[in-house]
């Protein structure tokens, strides 16, 4: 018998902490921070339906820009600013074990992820180049995992972590009109995300 009981039919969670870039997307941006939450159908003691939100926040970096472009040949100087934003809105399912005090879980989900970058500042030689903004949507999945440490039957300190991808296909993940190349080299954007928070079952 486990203490959270598929009694109580639906769960309530939210979390917040840093989040990490991967792959083509550190090369533009520094470590961000994010918050995330879900709302599930229980089935039974195990197995949850889950909607899940999250909103998470980085910063162009320059020193990772020129980097980036000085790596693959071009010409460095870059001295910019400004948020790059990505709101995952996915649906899926967790598994969780049984425990008396620790619970594992895993989860998957896919859905869309709405995106969202502005930038200002100068470029090597030409000075000011003003400010550039896009918004849009891409398809995403995400792959969770982490413990729920049991406080009582009904509630649960929540730690894990999320990982989730985008679809980056055509680039514009990456502000290259402004910058004036591609540098990610990447179809899929991915990053990861830490949270600690509280899961409630009701």
């Amino acid at each position: 018998m486990t203490l959270l009981r598929a009694e109580n039919k639906f769960t309530l969670s939210a979390g917040a902490g840093p989040a990490f870039p991967v792959r083509g997307l550190k090369k533009m941006v520094g470590t961000g921070y994010g918050a995330g939450g879900s709302i599930g159908l229980q089935l039974n003691d195990n197995i949850c339906i889950v909607a899940r939100g999250g909103y998470y926040r980085w910063q162009f970096d320059s020193e990772k820009i020129n980097a980036s472009i000085a790596a693959s040949g071009g010409t460095a100087g870059f001295d910019v600013s400004g948020p790059f934003v990505a709101i995952p809105l996915l649906i899926g399912g967790d598994v969780t074990f049984d425990g008396a005090a620790v619970r594992p879980y895993i989860g998957l989900s896919g859905g869309v992820c709405l995106l969202r970058w502005r930038i200002a500042g100068s470029t090597p030689g030409a000075g000011s180049a003003g400010e550039r903004s896009s918004s849009w949507t891409e398809p995403a999945m995400s792959a969770d995992a982490g413990l729920k440490v049991v406080l009582s039957r009904t509630m649960s300190l929540d730690i894990g972590a999320v990982y989730i991808a985008f679809s980056n296909a055509d680039n514009r993940s990456e502000p290259s009109g402004f910058l004036g190349t591609k540098i990610t080299g990447t179809n899929t954007a991915t990053f990861i995300g830490v949270l600690a928070g509280l899961h409630v079952a009701f």
